[in-house]
């Protein structure tokens, strides 16, 4: 029997179920007070925030992205952290992302952030990148995953819905898909990088495979092929093989890392 996809533009099932979660440990907290209580009046603590706030908070700081309250009537302050920090990367499985089919659908966010909250600005391209989102044109950002969640999660922390829309699109201007990823990433440079990286990881296998190796030697080749392939692949934007363009190397980069590490493992 063919699978049904649940879809409707306005409810996406994950943040739905998150909010179920945290409305029921704001309820155990609230019967904890009571309990607490014992029959006695106890107010909440005026600052209270809801599990809500709390559970997107945190999603944010394991994407490295740290969101500080201010005055209600400024945006709230933006720091990053070295992405991976408490989260380990995309790329090391990006074969997950490779076979998910593309549905036909994007996901197209547009802001407009004063002049006066640039340094708001300014992060938040760097962690709409770290999403893995295209930069289609200015204020404009792609995504061919449902990034919904993310959107939810900036909005009740960071109060992005103040500046910005998302939207759901079919077709953008009549493009194909192909072309409008083509336009959102920068896949030449991508190509570029990933050529590179493959000839060194083809290149360090033959060179394993021909000499003799000590445990320290073999350790120190394991993380510099580790580092060359998480900086190459954390730029890759992961795409539905619907959507690859011509001469990807996605692929070929990831079994060849793999192949290596293999090696490697076999030699300590």
């Amino acid at each position: 029997m063919k699978a049904t996809w649940f879809h409707h533009p306005q409810y996406c099932p994950r943040v739905l179920a998150r909010r179920v979660t945290d409305e029921l440990l704001d309820l155990l907290f609230l019967l904890g007070r009571a309990t607490a209580a014992r029959g006695r009046y106890y107010p909440l603590y005026r600052g209270f925030k809801s599990s809500t706030y709390y559970m997107a908070a945190q999603r944010l700081r394991r994407q490295g992205l740290v969101v500080s309250s201010t005055r209600a009537r400024d945006a709230p302050h933006l720091r990053l952290e070295p992405e991976g920090l408490q989260q380990v990367s995309a790329a090391l499985h990006p074969d997950r992302f490779w076979r998910r089919p593309w549905l036909g659908r994007w996901y197209v966010l547009v802001y407009d952030i004063p002049e006066s909250q640039c340094t708001y600005r300014q992060i938040l391209r760097v962690h709409l990148k770290r999403l893995r989102m295209g930069n289609l044109q200015g204020s404009v950002w792609l995504s061919a995953r449902d990034v919904r969640p993310d959107f939810d999660d900036l909005t009740r922390v960071a109060d992005l819905s103040a500046y910005a829309f998302l939207f759901e699109a079919h077709t953008v201007l009549g493009q194909t898909g192909k072309t409008l990823a083509a336009a959102a990433w920068d896949f030449q440079q991508l190509y570029r990088t990933q050529a590179w990286l493959l000839e060194t990881l083809i290149a360090a296998r033959q060179k394993l495979a021909g000499g003799t190796w000590t445990t320290d030697q073999l350790l120190a080749l394991l993380r510099e092929q580790q580092s060359a392939y998480l900086t190459v692949m954390d730029a890759d934007p992961l795409l539905p093989a619907a959507l690859w363009p011509d001469g990807y190397l996605g692929p070929q980069v990831y079994q060849a890392h793999q192949e290596l590490v293999h090696a490697i493992v076999q030699h300590l």
